[in-house]
């Protein structure tokens, strides 16, 4: 098929930025991912793909975007590693979706390799997009050159070709919604069966802990893995059942954690209460209502999951006040009496939120060293 000279001049352009892009990330050692999405767009109403292209800048970080093949796109997320990347464009799907009403409807998303070249990396990109556009559901599918499980469905083999490969790990928990994180190195791992060692004090901490969650820079899942032992004199942590997570808490943009005190809200939707909850978990852009099973029932009934609502609370300050605050919100997910939701705050939302999360951050921080403290 003839290509135009605006099609060759692209075609060259995108090759020499790729491979500059790629060239640095062996040179510096450090990750660089790519994605490729299809948008069609509408001349007839360019100014509507120009704004998203210019909203989407600030949620990927002023990456470049590069135009590929007719109406698909390509992100280079310089410095990047492959959970972040998916992070923002998990962010960024949803933002779209909730800012323009409009669907990004194929993702793929692949870690550049040192042994890749321009055409292998671009193939294996191309995979994952065209098992996004297959798929009925998912929207994001992602894998790299060591971790393929649409081609290997072993995950032991897997796993302990990639930990031969590279042993160092990152170990996550939540306290009371907090993250904690630790590195550690995967000593062995045979039969489903991993032993990471752990040099930090807080090792203690997993004694209370049922589970843990794993993340690798090779490995595009994280990993659900069941605590079995823990040595503390050995600094030695074993771990079975092993399970894949496409998606966890790690991928939330912002910190979810439990308030320090009840705070009641009411969700309203057309300026008509709905029911009322109290929140479990909150953050600057979310909050997790813990409602009753009939309230969840009056909300399938009606068909109201992708209406906007409006949610209303009353904030705790450090001085023993109440701020009232409302926003708009949308449903994210039910999960049996509870529902997540998105917020639209106004700025002076968003300061009383960012203030108050700081408050609960170091209560419990103060709360955890003090936990630890009796746990050595």
């Amino acid at each position: 098929m003839h290509k135009s000279r605006y099609e060759l001049i692209n075609t060259y352009l995108n090759k020499g930025i790729i491979e500059a892009y790629m060239q640095e990330a062996k040179e510096m050692q450090t990750p660089l991912c790519l994605a490729q999405f299809d948008f069609e767009v509408d001349l007839e109403d360019g100014f509507f793909f120009k704004n998203i292209m210019t909203f989407m800048q600030n949620l990927i970080h002023f990456a470049p975007v590069l135009q590929y093949k007719e109406d698909t796109f390509i992100i280079l997320f310089r410095h990047t590693n492959l959970h972040e990347a998916k992070k923002r464009l998990k962010n960024l799907e949803h933002t779209i979706r909730l800012e323009f009403k409009h669907e990004l409807r194929s993702i793929g998303l692949t870690l550049f390799d040192a042994s890749d070249t321009y055409h292998v990396l671009l193939n294996r990109l191309e995979r994952y997009y065209t098992l996004s556009r297959l798929s009925l559901r998912k929207k994001i599918f992602f894998g790299t050159i060591d971790f393929d499980l649409h081609e290997n469905a072993n995950l032991t083999l897997l796993l302990n070709t990639i930990f031969r490969k590279e042993n160092k790990v990152t170990l996550h928990n939540l306290y009371k919604g907090m993250p904690l994180q630790e590195e550690a190195i995967m000593a062995k791992f045979e039969g489903g069966v991993a032993q990471l060692k752990v040099a930090s004090p807080r090792i203690s901490f997993y004694e209370k802990e049922s589970f843990t969650i794993i993340q690798h820079d090779k490995i595009p899942y994280v990993i659900k893995a069941k605590i079995i032992k823990v040595d503390p004199q050995k600094s030695l942590l074993v771990l079975n059942r092993l399970e894949l997570l496409e998606y966890s808490a790690l991928d939330r943009t912002d910190i979810r954690l439990l308030p320090h005190k009840n705070i009641n809200a009411i969700l309203s939707y057309q300026k008509i209460k709905c029911f009322d909850g109290v929140i479990a978990n909150i953050s600057e852009s979310s909050v997790v209502l813990h409602v009753k099973m009939p309230d969840i029932e009056k909300l399938l009934q009606k068909g109201w999951l992708d209406q906007e609502f409006e949610i209303a609370f009353q904030l705790p300050t450090s001085k023993g006040f109440l701020t009232p605050l409302n926003a708009k919100a949308n449903i994210l997910n039910i999960v049996n009496e509870t529902i997540v939701l998105s917020l639209q705050p106004n700025s002076f939302m968003k300061s009383k939120l960012k203030t108050y999360i700081t408050l609960l951050q170091n209560r419990l921080l103060v709360e955890l060293k003090q936990h630890i403290r009796n746990l050595i």
